[in-house]
């Protein structure tokens, strides 16, 4: 009889056991699952603006054009009515035209800055304050405009 208790209590107490352990691992599962929408949430759907700068690409240029004949020569690679002349005629025979976002100055300087500089993607963003969407798109389409002898021959004529 005593050996008949102590089994129904050890079954009890493995039942018992069992249950607290099935308890645990829920709520580890549930912890788990809220600590990956949680992670989720704060990845993709909080969003906080990344090129927040209040100097932005335009006013640089801008900043630019309005300074010292060398400082832009340094950053653009080239004279300021050479800049001047160069977005003009991109605009005239080329189509280059402002967009939503970015002036013909601006596009031409994000082509220039790379060209003079070599700088990367993420330094090019940072600079202009665009996504990197906005700075690829850019570059191509300067470059690979379709127009490329006479972008040559416009560049070999005004940069000497």
């Amino acid at each position: 009889m005593v050996k008949a208790i102590s089994n129904k209590r050890r079954a009890a107490s493995e039942a018992n056991g069992s249950r607290h352990r099935r308890e645990a691992a829920a709520a580890f599962i549930v912890i788990l699952g809220a600590q990956t929408v949680v992670e989720y949430a704060a990845t993709y759907l909080i969003k906080e603006p990344m090129y927040d700068s209040i100097f932005t690409g335009a006013a640089w240029v801008q900043e630019l054009l309005n300074g010292h004949e060398t400082r832009f020569y340094e950053a653009l690679g080239m004279a300021k009515p050479v800049f001047l002349q160069l977005c003009h005629e991109l605009q005239g025979d080329s189509g280059l035209q402002n967009s939503k976002h970015l002036g013909v100055a601006e596009k031409v300087a994000i082509f220039l800055r790379i060209c003079r500089t070599g700088d990367s993607q993420r330094e090019t963003r940072e600079r202009f304050q665009h996504a990197p969407g906005t700075i690829s798109m850019y570059v191509c389409a300067s470059s690979l405009n379709g127009n490329t002898e006479h972008e040559i021959g416009f560049f070999m004529r005004y940069s000497t």
